[in-house]
């Protein structure tokens, strides 16, 4: 039965009762089975249609109102400036989503000339350039333009390669169902749980994925590695087992990240044994990204990001990031006791990141200690970056959830920043203030 959408619209191209409607809907729906199934539309409805069948086309009608707004390949050619004859993948080497389709193209043995062609995608501007956005929406690689048109996603990407090229060996798809199973289990976990997040080892700041917190972000990434390793096939060679998989492309080059970038997070701050990556990652994980290092199209991908990583080594794209190159070196306090709990505190409020009690010096009958559990840097409020939007804002929300329970009413809430200021322990914290008049200006 046609919706009332439907009804709508045919009324508005033509006009009609609804049962005559249907009738002509039908006719549409069975000339377009005609055109690709060669059906005889007036024997198989036993009358005689009322307009020449031959004169409508659906599939052009459909393609002049549609296509325009969403087959991106309208624009291709206008926009990369090539024929479609060569898919052309839009990648650069430091991308680990992107290596994934590089070393299924190499482990193929694919023409870079004939087979697939691989550009920067500087060549369309950049990654947030009008012509790159047309094709790829969120403005990320790898990207690919075929004659399917522009496929934005590397494990899409992936299977189209795999299905375009299946008579190329190897298939990357295991002949036993469980390897099969396990390999898209693996790429699942890896797209889902680890790609969203792996910004953490390298962006300047938050947020990554659904963390505000550099150090949760990484905590929650080795946790999901350890998944990922929980999968690995004992005997190998490849991470399923004997034969090799999508798994392989996808997990590998996300490796070569990890084993370059996370011996660079402080192992105390990060609370990861970030030096010790076979207890990071696991020790299947870790065996098996080793064995694939002898593979020469792994091997090629692994130089391929290596060389792009140490670029941004000499540009120091980690002197400033929190846990990395930049490390909270200043002295304990008192209040690095407390939240140890080696020096006692009256505690009102405690979750995961603050501790709120009460100040042994009161200033009002009120007077309550706000503070992160861990310092970050956050000495003084001067010192906020980035990086610490998330605490900061967590705390204020914890202030008004204490302020409520307390039945506080009115309050006062201060940050002393620096000496001058009255600060006395070096690590931020809010003072609550209530129950008494509070002037203005205060003292």
């Amino acid at each position: 039965r046609p919706a009332p959408r439907i009804l709508e619209m045919f009324t508005r191209h033509g006009g009609g009762t609804p049962a005559r409607l249907k009738r002509r809907m039908a006719m549409r729906m069975m000339a377009m089975v005609s055109l690709m199934a060669s059906v005889d539309v007036a024997a198989a409805f036993q009358f005689t249609p009322k307009f020449p069948i031959s004169s409508f086309n659906p599939i052009a009608s459909l393609r002049t109102r549609f296509t325009r707004q969403t087959n991106p390949r309208d624009s291709l050619s206008s926009v990369t400036g090539c024929k479609m004859s060569v898919p052309t993948l839009y990648d650069m080497p430091v991308s680990n989503n992107g290596a994934r389709c590089r070393l299924i193209i190499y482990e193929k043995g694919l023409s870079p000339e004939s087979d697939v062609i691989i550009k920067s995608p500087m060549d369309l501007g950049g990654l947030k350039s009008k012509e790159y956005l047309e094709l790829s929406p969120q403005g990320k690689m790898p990207l690919l333009v075929c004659e399917d048109g522009a496929i934005p996603e590397s494990d899409t990407i992936s299977r189209w390669l795999l299905d375009k090229f299946s008579a190329q060996k190897p298939s990357f798809v295991p002949s036993a169902s469980a390897a099969r199973v396990k390999s898209d289990l693996i790429c699942r976990f890896h797209d889902m749980y680890i790609t969203t997040i792996q910004s953490a080892m390298y962006r300047a700041a938050p947020p990554f994925g659904q963390f505000s917190s550099r150090r949760d972000a990484l905590q929650e990434l080795a946790r999901q590695l350890q998944t990922i390793n929980g999968y690995v096939d004992d005997e190998g060679p490849y991470i399923t087992g004997k034969e090799i998989s999508l798994a392989d492309a996808a997990v590998f080059p996300t490796m070569v990240f990890v084993m370059h970038m996370m011996p660079k997070f402080s192992p105390a701050e990060t609370q990861l044994p970030t030096e010790e990556l076979d207890k990071l990652a696991g020790p299947k994980l870790v065996s098996w990204y080793k064995r694939m290092l002898s593979q020469p199209s792994f091997a090629k991908v692994q130089q391929e990001i290596s060389d792009a990583l140490s670029k941004w080594d000499e540009n120091n794209r980690w002197a400033g990031i929190l846990h990395a190159g930049k490390r909270d070196e200043a002295e304990q306090t008192i209040f690095d006791k407390i939240v140890a709990k080696s020096i006692p505190s009256q505690v009102v409020f405690e979750d995961d990141k603050v501790l709120v009690f009460k100040d042994i010096n009161p200033q009002a009958p009120t007077h309550l200690l706000v503070i992160p559990k861990r310092r970050e840097t956050l000495s003084q409020l001067r010192f906020a970056t980035a990086e610490h939007e998330g605490i900061l804002g967590h705390m204020l929300a914890v202030v008004a959830k204490v302020a409520s329970e307390e039945g506080l009413g009115d309050y006062r809430l201060v940050v002393n920043d620096g000496r001058g200021a009255g600060q006395e322990v070096f690590h931020l914290h809010m003072h609550v203030l209530a129950g008494r008049p509070l002037t203005w200006p205060p003292g």
